[in-house]
């Protein structure tokens, strides 16, 4: 009796282990490699892979240092919002999605103007989806993809590296001013220093000049 309730235990483990697998094969997150230009926002594609109707899904981004999270937005096959907390990505809808692929959210990235042209690698770590079953999905092994950063063509006095010239570049430069990370973009003169000036060159900028 002992024995054919081992081999039982083991037949559902491994019934369950063979089903996880194929859930994991089957539904996942991924996004498509971008390229970004130094001191600039790039727009990365979420997408998602699914064979189960889905109810939520939640991710981690690993970034490389100069690049920060800015924003997340639903998109395509996904409406509800999602809720960044961190660098941890998380939705939920009341109408499950149907299996399909496709892009489910659009992820604004900053690139510092101090990023050195090249490829780096970004993660979606501890992935894990919610079937309209209730099934949990896990991706045991992060998906990567990989953003190329080309020298930057950006907008003189983008200092906060968000496209624009505005007040956020002058607070930029001042917390540079306070001791904080430098920035080459900041020396908006052009006099080899972060200081007053800047700040005026920003404005100048602001004010429709050069």
């Amino acid at each position: 009796m002992k024995r054919r309730f081992l081999f039982l235990l083991m037949a559902v483990c491994s019934f369950v282990g063979a089903n996880a697998a194929i859930n994991r094969a089957n539904n996942y997150l991924y996004a498509k490699d971008a390229t970004a230009k130094q001191g600039q926002n790039v727009e990365v594609t979420l997408n998602m892979k699914n064979a189960k109707e889905i109810i939520n899904w939640k991710t981690t981004l690993v970034l490389p240092e100069g690049v920060t999270f800015v924003s997340a937005v639903a998109a395509d096959r996904w409406t509800e919002e999602i809720v960044p907390t961190d660098l941890t990505l998380f939705s939920e809808t009341e109408t499950a999605v149907a299996a399909g692929d496709g892009v489910v959210a659009k992820i604004t990235l900053q690139v510092a103007s101090t990023v050195a042209e090249g490829e780096y690698e970004i993660q979606l770590k501890d992935v894990v989806m919610t079937a309209a079953d209730q099934t949990s999905i896990a991706q045991v092994e992060s998906k990567t993809f990989k953003l190329t950063v080309e020298a930057g063509g950006g907008v003189k006095g983008d200092v906060d590296g968000n496209g624009t010239v505005g007040v956020g570049d002058i607070e930029a430069v001042l917390n540079i001013m306070a001791g904080g990370e430098s920035n080459p973009a900041a020396d908006v003169d052009g006099n080899g220093s972060v200081g007053v000036g800047d700040i005026e060159a920003i404005l100048n900028i602001m004010a429709g000049g050069e």
